[in-house]
């Protein structure tokens, strides 16, 4: 049986091979000695063949074979040896395709490598094991085109995480204008747009219905995907002590990557693949400058967040032109659908502060709403798309509250009791402003203490309730508020904003209400955040910091 079905699959592999007219050099038939020619671009979109010498089989039937060659002749000793961006170029022995270049050691002769046969890739199998660590894919740097020196740094610290590395791409949008064969040179890219992110690497082989396969490895090994197919444009290769890589532009997209496992990336020319539009605009208000940027990103729950973060911490970078402190004031839509295509939408504006890395300061709260709709654990989120606008300056927009006072000693339930905030601003001269406060209606009278606080005055409450979250470590509570997408969508709309003053009943006082069917907010730091049904925000134009409390005796009617 198990001869039948491979039998049965080598058919079909030489059929498929057949119908693009390619002969195939089968596994067996290898020697060592044997020699080729490999076919890859090293410049521009002019593909050129390099000598390869068949040096033995390593795997087996289990595990997967691969093929162990060395590389040599001018274009070889041009690039350095095997480099980044040659992964996929595909290897032939008497005119019949072997294989794609795949994998290299690092720090090692260049000039020998490892090749994928060309069965594993028509059917791109799971492999179920990996080669060893220090033996690398060739082409798993990401080419980041559009992004500033910092906008790379903060790029490359996001990306990190994920096991993946970015190296800066010249430019955005030049790609060959030649269709793809084997050997030319092609892009995996998930951003597209004013600013691109994708990899480099090699066409192996290629049929009359437009599909591809490349690379000779996995490009992120995601399985089923939804991957940019570009056309690309190669523009050197950059010699380097662990490993050269090839340097270009992704070029227009013509199509998907739908596979992206061990043994390569495939996919069909045509139809492009599904993403999530993204507008960016920025301004200096200091310099008068700004930027704005239109991109779309690859629909992916994992990888999305970390890309649309570092995009617009690039178009920070881009428009302010300097590192270092200030304020900053963003606003952020994020809309979709959820599983039942009911709309869901996510709209914040705050402001941020920030001593010394105020570009690293801004995006915490879309980060968060991003990863909440994308990763959450209830039900997929399908985004229509998101749009961000930030203003940045360097001027220190924080006043401090310094004295809060109530306009009367005694108030009767259900009115409206005036507080004067008295403030102070960042070197600048007091003032003071008067808020309110609606006393609940069903109140029982006696002693009410409120809270008057600024936004960012429990900053640092929030960053210790998302690092539980994180760790696993459940907030105290008495009961679970949030049980759906919706709710948690709905947290975060109503979250408090940095440049708020809020006025509530004091912590320990919330379960005063006379009303014993009314709702109590969740026990612990969770609730000192939501706070009660009472709770009335006032919004003003610099982030408020501090705190204070007044008492007044609350009189029935």
């Amino acid at each position: 049986m198990r001869i039948f079905i491979l039998a049965l699959c080598l058919c079909l592999q030489l059929a498929v091979a057949a119908a693009a007219n390619i002969p195939l050099m089968p596994i067996r038939d290898l020697r060592p000695g044997m020699q080729g020619i490999g076919k890859t671009v090293i410049q521009g979109d002019t593909i050129e063949e390099f000598n390869v010498e068949i040096l033995g089989v390593q795997g087996s039937e289990a595990t997967g074979y691969s093929v162990f060659v060395r590389l040599y002749g001018d274009l070889i000793e041009k690039t350095g040896g095997v480099a980044q961006g040659m992964s996929g170029s595909p290897v032939y022995v008497d005119g019949r395709l072997v294989g794609a270049v795949a994998f290299g050691k690092v720090f090692n002769d260049p000039h020998y490598c490892f090749l994928t046969p060309i069965g594993r890739m028509l059917s791109l199998l799971d492999e179920p094991k990996s080669l060893p660590a220090d033996w690398l894919p060739q082409g798993t740097a990401l080419q980041a085109g559009g992004f500033t020196e910092y906008g790379l740094s903060y790029l490359q610290e996001k990306l990190a995480p994920l096991g993946l590395e970015a190296v800066s791409a010249v430019g955005v949008g030049q790609g060959s204008g030649k269709a793809l064969e084997p050997g030319s040179a092609v892009g995996a890219s998930i951003l597209q747009g004013d600013m691109t992110l994708g990899a480099l690497g090699t066409v192996t082989w290629t049929d009359d219905k437009g599909n591809v396969l490349a690379f000779g490895h996995p490009f992120m090994q995601r399985g089923k995907s939804n991957i940019f197919m570009t056309k690309a444009w190669v523009l050197g290769v950059v010699p380097n002590m662990q490993s050269s890589y090839k340097v270009g532009n992704m070029g227009e997209p013509i199509g998907t990557f739908t596979q992206d496992r061990s043994s390569g990336i495939g996919g069909s020319q045509g139809k492009l693949p599904t993403t999530i539009p993204l507008f960016i605009t920025v301004n200096d208000t200091g310099r008068s400058q700004g930027a704005s940027m239109r991109l779309e990103v690859v629909e992916d729950e994992r990888l999305a967040p970390a890309i649309v973060e570092a995009a617009v911490v690039n178009a920070l970078s881009k428009a302010c032109d300097r590192n270092g402190g200030g304020t900053a004031r963003l606003c952020f839509t994020i809309t979709g659908v959820d599983s039942k295509k009911q709309n869901l939408s996510i709209q914040r504006e705050n402001m941020f502060y920030s001593s010394d890395a105020i570009l690293k300061n801004v995006n915490a709260e879309l980060s968060e709403a991003m990863t909440i709709l994308m990763q959450n654990k209830f039900e997929a989120v399908q985004l229509y798309g998101i749009n961000v606008e930030a203003q940045l300056s360097e001027q220190v927009q924080v006043a401090e509250i310094q004295r809060v006072q109530a306009a009367a000693e005694k108030v009767q339930a259900g009115e409206k009791l005036a507080i004067d905030v008295t403030m102070k601003p960042y070197r600048g001269q007091e003032f003071t402003r008067t808020v309110y406060f609606t006393v609940p209606k069903d109140h029982p009278g006696g002693k009410l203490a409120l809270q008057v606080r600024g936004g960012s005055s429990m900053a640092w409450i929030m960053e210790l309730l998302r690092k539980q979250q994180q760790e696993g470590v459940p907030a105290a509570k008495k009961q679970e508020q949030r049980r759906t997408l919706a709710d948690y969508v709905k947290s975060v709309n109503k979250a408090d904003k940095n440049n708020e003053i809020i006025v509530d009943i004091a912590t320990g006082q919330q379960q005063m209400n006379a009303n014993p069917n009314a709702q109590i907010p969740d026990a612990g730091l969770s609730g000192m955040l939501a706070g009660s049904p009472f709770k009335q925000k006032y919004p003003f134009d610099f982030i408020i910091d501090g705190e204070g409390e007044v008492s007044v005796e609350v009189v029935g009617k």
